[in-house]
Parts: C-alpha cells; structure tokens; sequence
C-alpha cells in the first residue's frame, strides 16, 4: 500500500513538471511584462528587458545629458593667511582632481573635491561654479546643496541662493540637522527680517530629531531673547 501510495506521489510530482515544462516552452519565446496597479509596465524606458527563458537583457539607455562643465583652468591668488605648505598641499590636491576631472566630467565626488580645494584656497567663485555642477549632476545629493548654502551665505553674501540651498537640504533629508541651523544662522545674522521664522524652523528641526540639544539650546536663546 505504502509503495502504491509513494508511486501516486511521484506520479503528482511527474504531471507538475511536465506541466512547467509546457508553461516555460509555451512563454519562452515572448517577453515578460512587469505591470503596477495601474496595469503600467514597470520596466518600459529602464534600459532592462526580460524574456521568456529566464535571461535579463540590459539595453544601453542614454545618459543624462548635461551643460558644458566649467572651466577646470582657473587663476587665483591664495589666500595671504595660508601658509606656503597649506597652499602647496591645496594646490597639489586640486591637480590631481582636475586631472579626474578631465577623464571623467561628470564625477559627482571629484566637483565636490575641487570646490573645497577652490574654498580653501579662497577662490569662493571658483567653488561655486564646481558645487553649482555638481549639483546638476546630481540634484538628489544634498552635499552640494549643503555647501553651497554656506557659501552664498558668509561667502559670497547672497542671501536668497543660501535661504534656497539651505531649505533644499531640508526637504531632501527633513533629518538634517544643519539645514536648519543654517537657516537659523542665515535669519539670525543676515536676514533679520525673517527673525520671526526661527522659532518654526527650530521646531521643526527638534520634532525630526527630539536628540537634538543644539537646536533646543538655540531655541531657549532665541526665545530668551525675544522676551526681553
């Protein structure tokens, strides 16, 4: 009986993988769409194609396209606080980037690199123009948007780019603690008639991060302040 009952079982299992057999023979020559809710194809325009027979075929889709890149061939003096060491290990640093740069354009990191080079050196345009393309490059990355709003704000003294870059970072990572504080700062010592915003933008720092003793501690100052 028992080997009766082993032999009906494999005979189940038999008939399931002719069955799969038949499936994978009758689907093998059409592709597989990959639907949403919408009945949308998933995998329309992602340089990705699925067939039948199992194989994945990645389709080269084109690249973002993007501005000419600034010039990586800039003239400024250093700054005359940096000493000759400072100035030569800056400087050594900012060839090799470019030379990155010049092999790869659309390096995120390296137009990060030769903004902070730049900085550092206090050609604060220069800076601006690398972190202004990286940001084109990658608008999602909150890194340049950060620089940036420090640098427009003690910088370069344009108020409105560092408010915009500022509330930028804030919106890509609500998490970020210096986005607010930069916003502080910004409304605090430059933008004195949006004083009245701090208490909100504090607050609303300290709710997305309860840990945060250096907004709350602003906060208390601020509104000490406001008392009096």
């Amino acid at each position: 009986m028992t080997n009766k009952k082993n032999l009906g079982i494999i005979g189940l299992i038999m008939l399931a993988l002719v069955a799969a057999v038949l499936v994978y023979r009758d689907t093998r020559t059409s592709k597989i769409e990959i639907t949403d809710s919408n009945g949308a194809n998933i995998l329309k325009n992602t340089g990705i194609e699925m067939t039948g027979d199992g194989k994945v075929t990645i389709v080269p889709i084109e690249e973002k396209k993007l501005p000419q890149a600034p010039s990586l061939n800039r003239e400024a003096t250093p700054l005359k606080t940096l000493s000759p060491e400072v100035v030569k290990l800056v400087e050594d640093r900012m060839t090799a980037t470019i030379a990155n740069l010049k092999k790869d354009s659309r390096s995120f990191d390296n137009w990060i690199a030769l903004g902070i080079e730049r900085k550092t050196l206090g050609d604060y345009e220069g800076a601006r123009e690398a972190w202004e393309y990286a940001k084109i490059i990658d608008s999602n990355n909150l890194v340049s948007w950060n620089n940036l709003g420090d640098l427009y704000h003690f910088y370069l003294r344009d108020y409105k780019k560092s408010e915009e870059n500022w509330k930028k970072t804030i919106v890509l990572n609500p998490d970020f603690i210096q986005g607010y504080r930069g916003l502080y700062e910004l409304y605090s010592y430059s933008m004195k008639e949006k004083s009245t915003e701090i208490p909100v933008i504090l607050k609303q720092g300290i709710a997305r991060n309860p840990k945060a003793t250096d907004l709350k501690t602003l906060l208390v100052e601020y509104e000490k302040s406001a008392a009096k």
